[in-house]
C-alpha cells in the first residue's frame, strides 16, 4: 500500500491544493494583522474564522511533498511556504463567500463525480471506496468529511471562474488584428497558427478579466490575520 501511496503521491498533493489561477498572486484588501490571537484560528475573512487545524493540515501536505521531492528546506522555504497556505487559505474562503453570493452549487452527484474520476482513487480503472479511504487516512491525514468538504469549495470555485469569464468573446476581425499587431503585419501564416494563437489569446485576456475581477472584489473583503497562530 504505501508504495502506491507514493506512486501517487503527486497526484495526490495536487487534488489537494487550493489555488485554481496559476502564476497570479491574488492578494485581497489590506491584511489586518490581529492582536490577542484566537488560540484555534489562522484568520478571519469577513468575520469568518479559518481554523488553525486547517492551516496546519495544509501546510503539513506542503512540507511532506517537498520532502519527497528531495527539496532542500531551508528556513526561508519554510517562511515562504507558511505564507503561501495562509493566501491559499484566504483565497479559498473569499472564493467560496462570493461562490455563495452568486448562488453557485455543487451537487452531491458533482462531487462524487469529481472524486471518483481521481487516478489516485481507482484500482483497476475504477473507483476503489478502500484505496480512497487508506489514501484519506494515510496519505492526506483528512477524513472523508474534511476532504470532501475541499472538493466541493474547489469544484465551487471552477464554477465560479467560468461564470465570471463566460461573457470573454472573441471575434474574428479581434483575432486577425491582435496577430497583426503581434507579427508586425506579417500575415502569411495566419492560418496555420490561428488555432494555437487564439488559445494564446483567450488565456492572456482571461487572465486580465479575473485580474480585473479580483481587483475589484478586493475593495470589499476584509481580511484579519493572525499570524501568532502559524509562526
Amino acid at each position: 500500500m504505501m508504495d502506491f501511496l507514493r506512486k501517487h503521491t503527486r497526484t495526490i498533493f495536487i487534488i489537494t491544493i487550493i489555488g485554481f489561477l496559476a502564476g497570479i498572486f491574488i492578494g485581497f484588501g489590506s491584511y489586518f494583522m490581529g492582536k490577542g490571537t484566537p488560540a484555534d484560528a489562522v484568520a478571519k475573512i469577513n468575520g469568518v474564522r479559518i481554523p488553525l487545524k486547517k492551516y496546519q493540515s495544509l501546510y503539513t501536505r506542503v512540507m511532506d511533498n517537498l520532502r519527497e521531492s528531495n527539496t532542500d528546506i531551508t528556513d526561508q522555504v519554510v517562511q515562504q511556504k507558511r505564507q503561501q497556505v495562509i493566501q491559499d487559505l484566504i483565497q479559498e474562503e473569499v472564493f467560496w463567500q462570493e461562490a455563495a453570493k452568486y448562488g453557485i452549487l455543487v451537487t452531491d452527484k458533482e462531487l462524487a463525480a469529481t472524486i471518483q474520476s481521481f487516478p489516485a482513487f481507482q484500482k483497476d480503472g475504477r473507483f476503489d471506496q478502500q484505496v480512497y479511504f487508506q489514501i484519506l487516512l494515510y496519505r492526506l491525514r483528512m477524513t472523508p468529511q474534511e476532504f470532501e468538504e475541499s472538493q466541493r469549495r474547489r469544484i465551487a470555485m471552477f464554477k465560479l471562474r467560468d461564470l465570471v469569464t463566460s461573457a470573454l468573446k472573441i471575434t474574428d476581425q479581434e483575432l486577425q488584428f491582435e496577430y497583426f499587431m503581434e507579427h508586425r503585419g506579417n500575415m502569411k501564416k495566419y492560418e496555420k497558427d490561428r488555432g494555437e494563437f487564439l488559445k494564446k489569446l483567450q488565456n492572456e485576456k482571461t487572465l486580465a478579466l479575473l485580474n480585473d475581477w479580483y481587483r475589484t472584489l478586493s475593495s470589499s473583503i476584509k481580511v484579519q490575520v493572525f499570524p501568532e497562530s502559524f509562526q
